[in-house]
């Protein structure tokens, strides 16, 4: 049993190598000769697998770029689903979102690069825009779940919408100060103006009315 869970950890030891080797090959490609000239089969040729193979790991070569980056939000709606069931919606969802925050950090150089790419080519924003639609859906199937509702539940999806927009919003003023290390600092400060502006804010009278 150790042999077999021993080998399994090691292809998924290969496969996380390969991944990562396809994301940086992309990255090249597109600073190089930019995002339309880039080819999924060029990404895998300079990484020695075929263009089939390729889509064994990415469904794009949008992906390959947004992936490492974008890849956390299930992992932060698991950690959503695990927080104590005594915070509030909003403390759970800025607590979940840290492993999105210490990703960021980890990997500061990984970020700088797709920001910056995510901010010049139009076609990567779009996949980056959806990308994020996705992590809202995770989150708040994870946070209807916190709250005991069905998933899909009206009202779950707002909160852990504003809390990635919160997210861009850092990422955006990291990208403008070149400094990523204040990826947690400037969610929180972006959390708090949408708090602020929510508390301050009268609501429109209802139309009609």
């Amino acid at each position: 049993m150790r042999e077999v869970t021993a080998a399994k950890g090691v292809r998924e030891r290969t496969r996380e190598a390969i991944r990562r080797e396809l994301s940086a090959a992309a990255m090249r490609s597109f600073q190089e000769v930019g995002f339309s000239a880039t080819t999924v089969e060029a990404i895998a040729a300079t990484v020695g697998v075929s263009g089939r193979t390729f889509f064994r790991y990415f469904a794009s070569k949008e992906d390959a770029v947004l992936q490492p980056v974008e890849g956390l939000g299930q992992e932060a709606a698991r950690r959503l689903a695990e927080r104590p069931p005594g915070e509030t919606p909003l403390q759970a969802l800025r607590a979940a979102m840290q492993v999105a925050v210490d990703g960021v950090r980890d990997d500061e150089e990984l970020v700088r690069t797709v920001m910056t790419l995510n901010r010049s080519i139009p076609e990567l924003r779009r996949r980056h825009l959806q990308k994020q639609d996705e992590w809202i859906a995770h989150l708040a199937d994870a946070l209807a779940a916190r709250l005991g509702l069905p998933a899909g539940s009206p009202g779950t999806r707002l909160p852990c919408a504003i809390v990635l927009a919160a997210w861009e919003e850092a990422l955006v003023r990291c990208a403008e100060d070149d400094r990523f290390d204040r990826a947690g600092q400037r969610l929180d400060e972006a959390l708090a103006t949408a708090a602020d502006f929510l508390r301050s804010e009268p609501l429109p009278p209802r139309p009609g009315r």
